[in-house]
C-alpha cells in the first residue's frame, strides 16, 4: 500500500513540475521592455515602430452599451444584469506594433485601425518596466480610451492592470544586438 501511494505521489510531482516547467519555459523566451531597452534601441537608431512588441497578460477592455444602440467594431456584445456589455480580449502574447511615440509613451496596437493603448513607464517595483497607462484607477483596473471609446481594463492573469507589461522575445533582441570592433590600424614593416 505504502508503494502505491509513493508511485501517486511521484506521479503527481512530476506532472506539477512539468507543467509549472512548460509556463515558465514560454516566459523564458521573453524580456520586459525597459526604459534601458528603449535607450539602447534609440542608440542604436531602430525605429520602435520596427519592433515586435507583446503584452504579458491577457487583457479584457469592457464597456457597458446601455439600452442605447451602438455601432461596435471590436469585441463581443453580452447582456449582463440587464445591461449590453461590450468586451475586447487581447490573450497574453497578443503581438502589437508601436504606431506612435509621446516621449516615453508608446501606443501599441493590437489590430489596424484606430485602437491603440497607450503603455509608459511604471511605478513601484516596475518603475522601468513599460505598463499599461489609464485612468480612474479603481480596485485594480483602469478606464482606458480604444476604438475611440472609453473601456474599463481589467487583466484576468494578474489582481492588477498594471501588472501588464510590454515584452519582446528575445530572438527580437538579438536581431539588434551590433557587434562593434575598433581596428588599431596596420604599420609598414
Amino acid at each position: 500500500m505504502r508503494r502505491i501511494s509513493t508511485v501517486i505521489l511521484c506521479f503527481v510531482g512530476a506532472s506539477l513540475l512539468f507543467s509549472c516547467s512548460s509556463s515558465r519555459k514560454m516566459s523564458k523566451n521573453y524580456v520586459p521592455f525597459t526604459r534601458d531597452l528603449k535607450q539602447k534601441l534609440e542608440k542604436e537608431n531602430i525605429d520602435l515602430k520596427q519592433v515586435q512588441f507583446y503584452v504579458d497578460q491577457k487583457l479584457i477592455l469592457s464597456r457597458n452599451l446601455g439600452d442605447q444602440k451602438v455601432e461596435v467594431k471590436s469585441g463581443v456584445v453580452k447582456l449582463e444584469n440587464g445591461k449590453y456589455i461590450n468586451d475586447v480580449i487581447i490573450p497574453s502574447f497578443t503581438p502589437g506594433i508601436c504606431e506612435s511615440t509621446d516621449n516615453d509613451k508608446l501606443m501599441i496596437s493590437f489590430e489596424k485601425g484606430n485602437n491603440d493603448l497607450a503603455f509608459g513607464q511604471g511605478s513601484g517595483t516596475s518603475f522601468s518596466d513599460y505598463v499599461l497607462y489609464g485612468t480612474e484607477w479603481k480596485n485594480g483596473t483602469a478606464s482606458v480610451t480604444f476604438d475611440s471609446n472609453k473601456f474599463r481594463a481589467s487583466c484576468e492573469t494578474c489582481p492588477d492592470v498594471a501588472a501588464a507589461t510590454l515584452v519582446l522575445r528575445k530572438s527580437e533582441i538579438d536581431k539588434f544586438e551590433r557587434k562593434i570592433r575598433t581596428l588599431k590600424g596596420r604599420k609598414v614593416d
